[in-house]
């Protein structure tokens, strides 16, 4: 069978069971939740993700708040090309982040790595 017959089957066996969809979450959903598990504020951690994943992502309101310019290119008609980095001050907190998240997790595989 295809990837797709499969999944048309485990569909018809899951409506059969009269199981509701799954949804899969999202990245922001995904940080909000972990982010008082590991004792973050969930709000800081998702304004500070979705500031960098809009920057990375080529997005036009991050590069407004969240960078610093490095170069202005001159090109045709006066128009110029400005060259962004994301702004440290945007960056270091994210980073930060994200090693509380990872050793957050790191402790929770350890300690379930241990109970068995």
């Amino acid at each position: 069978m295809s990837g797709a017959q499969r999944r048309a089957e485990i569909r018809g066996i899951a409506d059969h069971l009269a199981l509701a969809p799954l949804t899969t979450p999202r990245t922001h959903q995904i940080l909000l939740t972990a982010a008082p598990v590991a004792g973050l504020t969930a709000v800081k951690v998702g304004a500070a993700w979705r500031a960098a994943s809009g920057f990375a992502h080529g997005r036009y309101w991050p590069n407004l708040r969240a960078s610093q310019p490095r170069a202005a290119i001159p090109g045709a008609d006066g128009v110029h090309t400005l060259a962004l980095v994301i702004d440290e001050d945007q960056h270091r907190p994210l980073a930060e982040y994200c090693r509380i998240m990872l050793r957050r997790l790191q402790e929770h595989y350890h300690a379930r790595a241990q109970a068995r």
